[in-house]
């Protein structure tokens, strides 16, 4: 805190001094302006009375009285000179040389003349005379017509009057330059009579170009760090400086820097003996303090530290007792808390093993849901002994019977037989609890079944079973009841705790999976019986349509079969991508439920998840081929598409381009392709089809992008492959020519003649429907009036040309 503020301190002390100083400085400097202008202004008024028009007209020997006169007046005027107006020179008087009376010397041309006319009072350059004191000349013109000068020559020694009065502090001083930093005026006339250059100093420099400038710490004629302050002498434009040297302004800084010292000593010292005296007084309860925790570290939990005061040691021992004893009862208390954790772990995973093992029934039974619900009473009876746990599912307006277990063979027998004898049952809110259950979407719980007011079902069960207790637990599918979870027990009162039902509840959860499972599953084998037949028809239209010549019988029989199988096709691609999220969540509950899963049924749960995920994902694939293949198949059945109107090709082109590839690279891991472009830009507006026009455009890229693809996969990167693709257009004298070009792997010439028919593909299954060339021929041949070829060498490169008509192309035909 006293280093901190003595700095402080000091830097006000600084500033305080510098902003003193600078004050004074300034005045100073100003005030020195002012006194070497009035200076110069006296030597103006006293030979200005020679300047009136009447003085011209009176002798030569008048003139050369008032010359001496001058002379006499004014110590600083050492040479006086008359020119009349025509430049001539009449008259010369001199302290250091002859007089000189009517030379008519020609001065037309001198400043001293030329200067003085034009601008009525000229202020010479200051010049030093055979090297000694400086000199100026002022000259003022005449009044009248054709006006003389009277130029008189000033010995500006006399301002080093005025400079040597200056003071400032005990070191400080004033100096004058002109214009040009050349020292005019210094406390030390030698420098003034060297003629010194001042220009070099930073402030001289600063000052003459601001015509004045601001204080400001810089280097001194002689070399010393001082603060400098100017002012200007406007009429002279010379300047005049007041420094003092740094080191004194300085001075209060550091006798506040010694006080600053001295008080820090003084701290120091007394903080020292402070904290010897603070130090002994604590020393002892802390030493107190260290033997009580080592030997509570080395077991003695009895222990305790005696309390010598009220302060914060004193507190601290307080603290470090009641912790003692804290630790002392928690000793006493940890093995039964150990017991009571390890046992509620042991539940735990108990539990999650449960959970466990019926998904992997689930994960291995997506046909029959009855496994899962024997795995789910067998696990309920296990964990609950001595519950007996059985299923109950509705079916319409009945109850039926599904599955029971118990640890206890009687209960076991007895609950066979009652199902047996009872099941199915109404479905009645009113007389059985279980139905009532799934009605209110709720857990009911009957603790004693001999009470009076019982429903009708569990009265029966009671009085041929004995169960007191019975837990009816509500399947739920999509908020609607689809059975129960019934746990009974013989003692009455008798409820599930907290864990059990969260546990009964995830059985409930995992046999509404088992039962949707079973469901979608049937529905599956449905659809596909569906979906098989439909492909049956859809490859008998397919042979149909290669033979049919006609393009309007084509479109109907295309669009009629497309329609029949769209439905079935849309219900069985959306069941397949529901079972796939359905597998999605049994792995992320198998993931969640990874630590307490035995390894193996882990593994083998894993692998039948992933199993089932793998033929989903067929089903999936084949969905979507057979989707494009209907959609494609709609798009073959049109005769022409979309508004026709003049767009620019080049743009349409590019558009495209740019569609196909990020389409592509969203689609093909690892897609990496070099796009080339070459547009003719004298093609201009095109009147077509442009939606249609587009799906021509995206189908050949496409096609281009898995050529390229196919090669570069099968490349793997040697000899420096690199996929490509070139888009280009062209104008022709009667067409306009669009050329798709990749390096991909070509077309076999056995194939190249039935590219262009429908369901010809030389692709893979499931990569292609073989009706995208087929379509885009018949929108360029058939729709725009043009043509469509393709040159091609097999692994070498492939190459469609796009053709269209210059003039309009052809309206499409009206059916």
């Amino acid at each position: 805190a006293l280093a901190v503020n003595g700095a402080i301190g000091m830097w006000l002390s600084y500033e305080e001094a510098t902003a003193a100083s600078v004050g004074v400085q300034r005045e100073k400097a100003v005030a020195t302006a002012e006194r070497v202008a009035q200076f110069i202004g006296e030597i103006e008024s006293q030979i200005g009375w020679t300047t009136r028009a009447e003085w011209a007209r009176v002798g030569v020997d008048q003139r050369r009285y008032d010359f001496i006169r001058l002379l006499r007046q004014a110590p600083a005027v050492t040479e006086a000179l008359h020119i009349d107006g025509q430049g001539k020179e009449q008259l010369r008087l001199s302290r250091l040389e002859p007089d000189v009376v009517g030379s008519s010397l020609d001065l037309s041309g001198d400043p001293r003349f030329a200067r003085a006319v034009a601008d009525r009072v000229w202020y010479g350059p200051v010049y030093f005379r055979r090297g000694s004191e400086p000199y100026m000349t002022l000259s003022l013109a005449h009044a009248g017509r054709s006006p003389g000068v009277t130029s008189v020559g000033v010995n500006l020694k006399l301002v080093w009057d005025v400079i040597a009065a200056i003071r400032v502090g005990e070191a400080g001083y004033a100096y004058v330059t002109d214009a040009s930093g050349r020292l005019i005026a210094h406390p030390d006339m030698s420098l003034v009579l060297r003629e010194t250059d001042l220009s070099r100093l930073s402030q001289v420099a600063q000052a003459a170009r601001a015509a004045g400038g601001s204080p400001q710490t810089v280097t001194g004629p002689d070399g010393r760090s001082v603060l400098s302050a100017s002012a200007a002498i406007p009429k002279l434009g010379w300047l005049v400086f007041v420094e003092l040297p740094r080191r004194e302004v300085l001075a209060p800084v550091l006798v506040s820097l010694y006080q600053t010292l001295a008080l820090l000593g003084v701290g120091v010292l007394t903080a020292l003996l402070l904290g010897g005296f603070m130090a002994r007084r604590m020393a002892a309860p802390i030493r107190a303090l260290e033997a009580g925790a080592q030997r509570l570290g080395e077991g003695d939990l009895a222990q305790r530290v005696p309390v010598m005061s009220r302060d914060e040691i004193g507190r601290l021992a307080d603290r470090f007792n009641a912790m003692a004893g804290r630790i002392q009862e928690a000793q006493e208390t940890l093995e039964q808390k150990v017991e009571d954790r390890t046992r509620e772990l042991t539940e735990s995973l108990e539990y999650q093993t449960a959970t466990s093992d019926v998904l992997a029934v689930i994960s291995r039974s997506t046909t029959d849901a009855q496994p899962v619900f024997e795995a789910i009473v067998t696990s309920a009876a296990k964990l609950f002994a001595p519950w007996t746990a059985n299923i109950s599912i509705r079916v319409g307006a009945e109850l039926h019977f599904k599955a029971s277990a118990s640890t206890l063979a009687e209960d076991a027998r007895l609950i066979g037989e009652q199902a047996a004898t009872i099941y199915p049952i109404p479905f009645d809110p009113a007389r059985a609890p279980s139905a009532k259950a799934i009605q209110e979407r709720r857990t009911l719980e009957l603790v004693d079944t001999a009470a009076p007011d019982t429903p009708e079902f569990s009265s029966r069960v009671q009085a041929a079973t004995g169960f007191r207790s019975m837990t009816f637990v509500p399947l739920l599918r999509e908020g609607d009841g689809i059975g129960t979870i019934i746990l009974t027990r013989r003692e009455p009162g008798c409820t599930l705790t907290d864990k059990q039902r969260v546990l009964v509840q995830t059985f409930a959860d995992q046999a509404v999976i088992a039962i949707e499972n079973a469901r979608l599953f049937e529905e599956l084998q449905v659809r596909t019986k569906e979906l098989q037949q439909s492909l049956d028809d859809l490859r008998a239209a397919q042979d149909r349509l290669v033979q049919t010549e006609k393009l309007a019988s084509l479109g109907q029989l295309t669009a009629g079969i497309a329609h029949e199988i769209k439905n079935p096709l849309n219900f069985v691609n959306n069941f397949s991508e529901l079972s796939v999220e359905l597998v999605e969540e049994l792995e992320e509950a198998l993931r969640k439920a990874a630590d307490a899963l035995d390894p193996a049924v882990k593994a083998e749960t894993a692998e039948i998840a992933a199993m089932l995920k793998s033929n989903l994902a067929k089903v999936v694939s084949h969905g979507k081929r057979a989707d494009s293949i209907v959609k494609n198949m709609l798009a073959h059945s049109r005769e022409g598409g979309g508004e026709r109107r003049t767009v620019d090709l080049n743009a349409t082109v590019d558009e495209a381009l740019n569609l196909a590839y990020h389409g592509a690279r969203a689609e093909k891991p690892g897609f990496n392709i070099a796009l080339e472009r070459d547009y003719d830009a004298q093609i201009g507006q095109v009147d077509l089809y442009p939606q249609e026009f587009t799906r021509v455009l995206l189908n050949l890229i496409g096609n281009g992008f898995h050529a390229a693809h196919k090669k570069a996969q099968a490349h793997g990167g040697a000899n420096g492959f690199r996929p490509t693709l070139k888009v280009s257009t062209s104008a022709k004298p009667e067409a306009i020519e669009v050329k798709v070009r990749d390096n991909g792997t070509g077309i076999p010439t056995e194939v190249k003649a039935h590219i262009f028919e429908p369901f010809f593909t030389t692709k893979t299954a499931g990569e292609g429907t073989g009706l995208g060339l087929s379509l885009s021929h018949d929108i360029i041949v058939k729709q725009h009036g043009g043509s469509i070829e393709v040159a091609t060498e097999p692994g070498v490169y492939t190459e469609f040309t796009v053709s269209l008509p210059r003039r309009e192309a052809a309206a499409p035909r009206v059916p």
